[in-house]
């Protein structure tokens, strides 16, 4: 099978990156390795309202479980602090759902979505670029957008980096949970939650429970809903996954090759929310891919998008990186210290004044440049999908 573009994967970013590429009337392919779009999900489906308005995407009702004013931080020892609005902050999604109309935009645009065909090998020649599927047919096209996540066989393969720091997480749907329906909660402690944070998202009826861990992720969240006191609700499902924290791989192009999402590390390394960022991402590539292809100029064109990407999003993950390292070596006793200062001077304020839930740079930069505003600004940290 032939076309002009070959996208590996149809998770937001593959669907986004094909939307654009035939939008500008590029024949494109996706190859996803799963019989249904959106399954399994791996994600804790909380995305900024701010930055779906970035990606130009009206969610429909039918993905949308709750929407959420604000946010609830606690540190180890119980310290709370609340930053709320007046207006919805984040949409708590069906990423299921999500998914599949994301893949319906890009089908309705011309794309051709191919299911239950997983990616195996790939083979670059001097004009095209050839995907080996496991039934063994060739997907053959002039570019690939890869964007089948963190795992990257293809990215591998073509001789691109892949994230290297990686934090397993578990999370569980929770029906019946006692939980408030405008709040998100993020908890924080090195016991529970050791190398990231536990969150609870409030869902239609009940929440979503989880947390990112360095070790036996499963085994601390049972002991966190425990804590929390939602032993009585009853688990719906189980999910698991991989959060990115590193940043962006340094290179995310060849001359026949991009990736796009997961697999080049564009997640937020505060959160390891990517939909907003890798989506921005994938709508470069496939507007740049697809200009590419239609001036014949592919393997030096590329390039571009490597150049726009960084341009537009490289402050924004240099002081999120930095955030990062910070976050990283706090102990309990300084969160707790941090948020005990947040609370008493302002912070809550400042954040529902100025924050912003998606581009941090700004923030981040004033509170590395002060003590005070550092501990005063720990909390817009988390704020993201």
């Amino acid at each position: 099978m032939k076309g002009d573009v070959v996208v590996v994967g149809c998770g937001p970013a593959g669907s986004l990156a094909s939307l654009e590429a035939a939008k500008k009337g590029l024949e494109v392919l996706v190859l996803e390795e799963h019989n249904v779009v959106g399954e399994p999900d791996h994600c804790a489906g909380l995305v900024s309202v701010s930055g779906l308005k970035r990606l130009g995407l009206k969610v429909p009702g039918e993905c949308i479980l709750n929407k959420v004013y604000g946010a609830r931080f606690i540190s180890p020892s119980g310290v709370e602090f609340t930053v709320r609005r007046g207006t919805p902050q984040a949409l708590v999604l069906d990423r299921r759902a999500f998914d599949r109309w994301l893949a319906s935009l890009a089908h309705d645009a011309g794309a051709s979505i191919i299911l239950g065909e997983k990616a195996t090998s790939l083979k670059v020649e001097a004009s095209e670029v050839a995907v080996t599927v496991r039934s063994g047919w060739e997907a053959r096209g002039k570019v690939v957008i890869d964007a089948e996540g963190c795992r990257g066989k293809i990215a591998k393969l073509a001789g691109l980096p892949r994230p290297r720091e990686r934090i397993p997480a578990v999370q569980y749907e929770l029906a019946g949970a006692d939980v408030d329906r405008d709040f998100v909660e993020l908890h924080f402690s090195r016991t529970f939650a050791p190398g990231f944070f536990a969150w609870v998202i409030p869902t239609e009826n009940g929440a979503r429970v989880g947390l990112g861990a360095v070790s036996q992720p499963g085994k601390r969240l049972a002991a966190f809903i425990r804590k929390r006191g939602l032993s009585d609700a009853k688990i719906i499902r189980k999910m698991a996954g991989t959060i990115i924290t590193g940043g962006p791989v340094k290179r995310t192009y060849t001359s026949h090759i991009v990736t796009v999402g997961d697999v080049a590390g564009q997640v937020k390394q505060t959160t390891g929310g990517g939909v907003v960022m890798g989506g921005l991402c994938a709508k470069m590539a496939g507007q740049i891919v697809a200009d590419a292809v239609l001036k014949g100029d592919v393997s030096r064109q590329l390039v571009k998008y490597q150049q726009s990407w960084r341009k537009f999003l490289g402050r924004e993950f240099f002081y999120m990186g930095l955030a990062r390292k910070v976050l990283n070596k706090i102990s309990d006793k300084g969160l707790n210290g941090a948020f005990m200062a947040i609370r008493e001077h302002g912070g809550s304020e400042i954040l529902e004044r100025y924050g912003d839930m998606d581009f941090e740079a700004t923030a981040l930069k004033k509170l590395l440049s002060s003590p005070r505003t550092l501990l005063i600004t720990i909390a817009h940290l988390f704020m993201v999908s």
